[in-house]
């Protein structure tokens, strides 16, 4: 990895980068192909919710592509951290860029590029900025145990790629395996739900789909969180 010197003007290309592409912007250029909440649980116990919504269309192509909008808050109930994420894939369903906001008393502001050659990472705050690239061997695929929403595109099964974390830390090597169709529990009800296991580093995450394609569930064993679709109303 290189370190690279910041933009001077990083700060306030983030900002209005975030102005540009939120949820609302969205609306007005892409269809809306989801929409729901997801609940974060951590041994049982609902720690998060997330709301998102995933569209057809990029900034960069209004047809190509998807883009996963989210905001995720941390604790549900009385959330003191907030973090609002806005990911970019291209038509096979791998990330081009992502824009985070961290919000916890201070503000970081993350962006990530990611080119045939390089992925290049920016972050900000309100005193500091820094910017690095790492060499683009590997696809990335966003993987990230705070914000589940990029999950809800369901990304390329027998791939291999990197885990990217919204945080721009680019981690191990990651296998996506098919599972085919399988049973699980959701919510004391056992469903037939289309399963794929991300693996990396000794760990897997498993996804859940239905026949429509929509995100259902999210399996972290080795870190005891749980992620379930709440019941639209």
């Amino acid at each position: 990895m290189t370190t690279i010197s910041p933009p001077v003007r990083f700060t306030v290309f983030a900002l209005a980068l975030f102005v540009a592409v939120t949820p609302a912007g969205l609306r007005a250029q892409t269809r809306t192909i989801d929409r729901g909440v997801l609940l974060v649980l951590h041994d049982g116990e609902i720690v998060g919710r997330e709301e998102f919504a995933v569209r057809h269309g990029t900034t960069s192509a209004t047809a190509a592509g998807f883009t996963v909008a989210s905001t995720a808050l941390y604790p549900a109930d009385r959330p003191d951290r907030s973090l609002v994420s806005v990911v970019e894939l291209g038509a096979d369903s791998f990330p081009t860029s992502v824009r985070l906001e961290v919000g916890n008393g201070d503000i970081l502001r993350v962006a990530v590029g990611v080119g045939p050659r390089r992925i290049t990472v920016r972050r900000g705050t309100a005193t500091s900025e820094s910017a690095r690239e790492y060499p683009a061997r590997e696809r990335p695929i966003v993987l990230d145990d705070s914000v589940f929403a990029p999950l809800a595109v369901r990304p390329p099964a027998g791939r291999a790629g990197r885990r990217l974390s919204l945080h721009g830390a680019l981690g191990d090597p990651l296998e996506i395996v098919d599972r085919g169709v399988e049973s699980t529990l959701v919510d004391e009800a056992t469903l037939s739900l289309q399963h794929l296991s991300l693996r990396f580093a000794g760990e897997s995450v498993e996804a859940w789909y239905d026949d429509s394609g929509r995100l259902i569930k999210v399996d972290w064993p080795n870190r005891g969180m749980q992620v379930l679709r709440a019941p639209e109303r």
